[in-house]
């Protein structure tokens, strides 16, 4: 019997060491700035605060960082020079992080894209199964006065999530297959949609409605009709280059990329149609019953391409939504 309660003892002390000491992390987010799309960057100044039992563990000095930029602008103030113990047991810190932060952006949707910012840390001494973090009630909370101009912050979030590691990195007593607990705090922002709308959106519907014109012109006035097509593509592409200045280089076409191919080939196809029906008239000596053909095949032309481009501007905006 004796030997049945050591044993018993003996696993219990064993399941008691095995299992990683937990430390109960949120954060506040105070400030966001300096938003960089074409470095996927940005400037965040963050309260961090850890929360733990086991004295032999300090994860306010063990935490880092896994998406920083310009790490050697970044800063860290601690609130206690040592950690403060709560009247709970537990011990207590708080840690002012600023500096500069990296995501990856997905511009898929621009200038209607949702982006979201995060910071994202885990320790670097304590694997999983030493250290465990988990989100504090209330894990996250941002100031009531943040503003990023030109963009909307959506509800903040805290995540804990297992970071799985194939690597060693070089140490052969890993085994390459190393689990890291690590904390991700998100903020979601987007632009106000109805005055990119406006902004985005006005200039090139300005631009087809003019272009549409050259299907109302009578196809007699060749050189009229040619010119507004002309005309209506050089602007088109000039308004596409201003916009390229504001993003990076991506290998997929945005949202707003999109529109402005639609635009490019309802122009092109409306100086396809003045070729073809100045052709008719030249090779009919401008007979009268042609020329009504031509007016014709204008009109319809002019509604089809108006019907299709409006229906593709309008699934794609839905599409983004």
């Amino acid at each position: 019997m004796k030997t049945l309660f050591l044993l018993i003892g003996l696993f219990l002390s064993h399941s008691i060491l095995a299992a990683p000491s937990e430390v109960t992390v949120g954060a506040f987010v105070n400030n966001i700035q300096s938003l960089d799309l074409k470095t996927h960057s940005y400037n965040a100044d963050v309260y961090i605060w850890f929360k733990w039992r086991d004295p032999n563990i300090d994860p306010s000095e063990t935490f880092e960082y896994v998406n920083p930029q310009d790490l050697w602008g970044h800063t860290q103030t601690k609130a206690y020079e040592k950690p403060d113990k709560l009247e709970s047991g537990e011990l207590y810190q708080v840690v002012r992080v600023h500096g500069r932060f990296g995501t990856k952006f997905d511009l898929s949707n621009y200038p209607f894209d949702v982006q979201r910012l995060t910071v994202e840390f885990e320790d670097n001494s304590a694997e999983a199964g030493a250290i465990k973090y988990v989100a504090d009630t209330d894990a996250v909370s941002v100031n009531d006065k943040l503003q990023l101009p030109g963009f909307i912050f959506g509800n903040p979030s805290l995540s804990i999530l297992e970071q799985k590691y194939s690597s060693n990195f070089g140490d052969p007593r890993i085994d390459g297959k190393s689990r890291y607990s690590r904390v991700r705090i998100e903020l979601p922002i987007h632009r106000p949609r109805g005055a990119y709308a406006i902004k985005f959106l006005l200039p090139i519907f300005c631009v087809v409605f003019c272009a549409s014109l050259m299907f109302l012109f009578s196809p007699k006035y060749v050189d009229a009709r040619v010119g507004v097509g002309i005309t209506a593509l050089l602007t088109i592409v000039a308004l596409q280059l201003t916009l390229g200045d504001n993003l990076p280089e991506v290998d997929y076409l945005v949202l707003i990329d999109k529109i402005y191919l639609g635009a490019y080939i309802y122009v092109v196809a409306g100086l396809s149609l003045v070729v073809r029906t100045t052709w008719m008239l030249e090779l009919h000596e401008e007979d009268p019953a042609v020329l009504a053909k031509a007016n014709r095949l204008d009109l319809i032309a002019l509604a089809i391409s108006s019907t299709l481009f409006l229906f593709g501007v309008m699934v794609l905006l839905i599409s983004a939504m």
